[in-house]
């Protein structure tokens, strides 16, 4: 019989050294770029070459999230990804050590999402760097739309992925710690996420949460145009009170979503928001969150004024690209 993970069926063993192995495997695709972080504490995995003396980026979240968090390590994304166990934050010390290999005598900004162990673990990490000596700030991503009213009350999902490209283009640019992590709570504030997932008679649940919480909303699926109309309109609603009219788009297929679904649904969201006034500037689609067992899609909006314009070129890592 095969193995289960988050409730299917999977092809490999789900033990102990599940996170493990599969750092292992992506150093395998850059054997020369990668180095296992590995302790007491905790697993993560790190750039080996780090020539700038720059601020310094680094994401940290729970494991078995997909691309994010462990495929994120890139010269123009973060240096260094502290992972925890499944579907687990990662342990506060880790974080630490992690940020004391990467620190260039400029500091660190600590990326993780809204979610009270992750932050509480982060905070932590920087406190102990502080009394070390290293300048360092949490900045906790709150781009889940449905999960809260409040902006800051909200928890992460997918558009952390943006904000680390945003932190780590600014500290390429030379700007101090301080200027890094106004910039990237900047672009947090700019930043704003759908979900939508479709069950299996065929309704779709919008801001159906992490943990199974029931959706938000719910609506019958009629079809591409329709889908596409629904999760534009949250989205346009949002940025109706933003004076830009220049966004970026970040379209996160989820685990049961095919490639061709992922762009053509780009494809009209893009020419949906066209239609309405607003100028997307860069857009991508791919597998970066794969924690939902649906066919679904997380829409990630930002609104990019003349601070941020700069700082959203593609990159492409071994696999991807945002």
């Amino acid at each position: 019989m095969l193995n289960e993970l988050r409730h299917r069926n999977v092809l490999i063993d789900n033990d102990e050294n599940i996170i493990k192995k599969e750092l292992l495997g992506i150093i395998k695709t850059r054997p020369d770029a990668y180095e296992l972080v590995d302790d007491e504490f905790g697993l993560g995995l790190m750039l080996k070459e780090r020539p700038l003396k720059k601020v310094g980026v680094i994401a940290s979240g729970g494991g078995g999230l997909g691309r994010l968090f462990p495929a994120v390590v890139h010269e123009d994304l973060a240096e260094g990804v502290s992972i925890g166990n499944m579907d687990t934050s990662p342990n506060y010390f880790s974080i630490y050590n992690l940020a004391k290999k990467v620190d260039t005598g400029k500091g660190v900004i600590l990326l993780t999402n809204n979610y009270s162990g992750d932050v509480m673990n982060n905070e932590m990490a920087a406190e102990m760097l502080e009394a070390d000596g290293i300048s360092a700030t949490v900045c906790a991503v709150t781009d889940n739309f449905f999960s809260a009213a409040e902006k800051k009350e909200r928890s992460g999902l997918s558009g952390i992925l943006t904000l680390i490209k945003i932190a780590q283009a600014a500290a390429k640019k030379g700007s101090n710690l301080k200027e890094v992590t106004a910039v990237t709570e900047h672009a947090n504030d700019q930043l704003t996420s759908f979900t939508v997932m479709a069950a299996d008679d065929g309704t779709l649940m919008y801001g159906k949460g992490l943990a199974d919480e029931p959706a938000k909303v719910t609506s019958a699926f009629h079809g591409e145009q329709g889908l596409v109309k629904e999760i534009s309109d949250f989205a346009l609603e949002q940025l109706g009170t933003s004076a830009s009219h220049k966004i970026c788009i970040e379209l996160n297929t989820m685990l049961y979503t095919s490639y061709i679904e992922g762009n053509i649904l780009l494809n009209g969201i893009v020419d949906y928001f066209k239609a309405n006034g607003y100028d997307t500037v860069i857009a991508n689609v791919g597998s970066y969150y794969d924690m939902f067992n649906y066919p679904g899609l997380i829409l990630t909006v930002l609104s990019v004024d003349e601070t941020l314009k700069d700082l959203i070129k593609p990159v492409t890592n071994y696999d991807f690209t945002i």
